[in-house]
């Protein structure tokens, strides 16, 4: 089953791609590690609610696709419940994956795909996503706009990828410490380390230096 999603990461602008069954959760993935396997779930589910709502109204229904400021997410429905979607650039060629998709589909409706284990969380991340809240609930509001600021700057260093990688940061860093703005040093630092590019770093720094200097005036 990895194969064949593997090309789709050919495509121009195609990130990657994962298959999700909403009862057995994420199936198979080719993204990079940053989208955990509970996340893809989660999104994997919301994208077939969105789906079987689309179909009520739209019988001819094929794809569904969401645009975002640094990414485009591309959804199909291969069974009643299994999906496929893929991550892209907005530059990504859409008639290409369609038809990728296309053959995608054809292959998963004549049986030729392998039964795959599901991708299971690790003990650990298992563990800290039953005992820790959600970081939204835990962040003040005030916070949320700033840190809304911060991964918007972030996508003019990393593109499509910045959002997510924003929102893997943030939850870890919530689960560290109280999310007050006297650890913001300490955010900025671990996002850094996802930058990996010092020059990148640098840029970022730049970006929302004023941001944070407004933030702590009041």
């Amino acid at each position: 089953m990895i194969h064949l999603i593997d090309e789709l990461k050919v495509i121009p602008g195609v990130i990657g791609a994962c298959i999700v069954d909403s009862q057995e959760g994420l199936k198979v993935t080719n993204l990079p590690a940053i989208f955990k396997a509970e996340r893809l779930t989660l999104v994997g589910k919301h994208l077939q609610k969105l789906y079987s709502a689309g179909r009520m109204s739209f019988d001819d229904l094929t794809d569904i696709t969401l645009n975002y400021d640094e990414s485009v997410v591309v959804a199909r429905a291969l069974e009643q419940n299994t999906l496929i979607f893929a991550i892209c650039d907005p530059t990504f060629n859409h008639n290409l994956l369609t038809m990728s998709f296309n053959l995608l589909d054809e292959e998963f409706k004549l049986g030729n795909f392998a039964k795959a284990a599901t991708v299971a969380p690790s003990a650990v991340e298992e563990k800290l996503t039953v005992a820790a809240q959600p970081a939204e609930k835990l962040i003040s509001g005030a916070l949320q706009d700033l840190f809304a600021a911060m991964k918007e700057e972030l996508g003019k260093v990393l593109g499509p990828m910045a959002g997510f990688i924003f929102d893997e940061v943030v939850e870890g860093w919530v689960e560290q410490g109280h999310p007050d703005f006297s650890r913001i040093e300490e955010l900025v630092e671990q996002l850094n380390q996802e930058i990996a590019d010092q020059d990148k770093i640098d840029k970022y720094r730049q970006l929302i230096s004023s941001t944070l200097k407004n933030f702590q005036k009041g």
